[in-house]
């Protein structure tokens, strides 16, 4: 009888073992919805003419954004890494970027540093917590058809990219276990930045000979204000644990 029992207590001390969540490298795959609020930029030039602030409301409807995360799993609760997110804006048009007759297109791009803690690695959902920094970049390209004066056609092209660092995200969720090596779950991200750095050009061609005032021209973008705003991020993400 002593005999069954610790063959049994053996076997159930085998089986927490191989199910224990191991150190060792991690990637992670995630698919969510962002939302902004906040500024593009303060102060500066707005397509309408005038000078003023461009909200990130003013500019878009969110965004769908795709998260790739690649780190080491320290210990069954602390996982040490990198992130990095790619979401593709829902723009829309407005008056002081994309006014009504343009094509407008934005991607942001998110990277930093993160550390997370697991509060239960061994069971079956492990809610954690993370804690991380970085930079953020916003591609922009603005295309559209203009008429600067009576019977004369031409077009706008604007490339430009806004980048300042991202002071602060914070991520809570959680995953199920689906394996030893495989867990899935949502999460919930918020993140305080800064856009500080505006580089770019406007291309302007008008559509009449040169001794006329037509042709090509190409500036670079004028200075604007820091831009504060935050997004929130809500979606699934999916871990794969080596």
């Amino acid at each position: 009888m002593t005999t069954l029992v610790s063959s049994a207590a053996m076997a159930q001390e085998t089986e927490a073992a191989s199910s224990s969540v191991k150190s060792g490298l991690e990637f992670t795959l995630g698919l969510g919805f962002q939302a902004g609020a906040g500024y593009v930029y303060k102060n500066g030039p707005r397509a309408d003419g005038t000078i003023g602030d461009v909200k990130l409301s003013d500019v878009a409807n969110g965004g769908i954004a795709g998260l790739l995360e690649i780190g080491y799993r320290a210990s069954p609760n602390w996982f040490i890494g990198a992130q990095g997110q790619l979401t593709k804006v829902l723009t829309k048009n407005n008056p002081y970027s994309c006014p009504g007759t343009f094509e407008c297109a934005t991607t942001t791009i998110r990277l930093g540093p993160q550390v997370q803690y697991h509060f239960s690695p061994e069971a079956s959902f492990d809610p954690f917590v993370g804690l991380g920094f970085g930079i953020v970049i916003l591609n922009t390209t603005v295309e559209g058809d203009i008429a600067p004066a009576p019977g004369v056609t031409g077009s706008v092209d604007i490339d430009s990219q806004i980048r300042g660092p991202e002071f602060v995200n914070l991520t809570v969720g959680g995953k199920w276990r689906l394996s030893n090596s495989l867990s899935f779950g949502p999460y919930l991200t918020g993140t305080y930045a800064r856009n500080t750095v505006r580089t770019g050009t406007t291309t302007t061609t008008v559509n009449i000979p040169p001794e006329l005032g037509g042709g090509t021209r190409t500036t670079d973008l004028p200075a604007v204000d820091d831009g504060p705003y935050g997004y929130i991020i809500l979606g699934v993400r999916g871990t794969f644990n080596l």
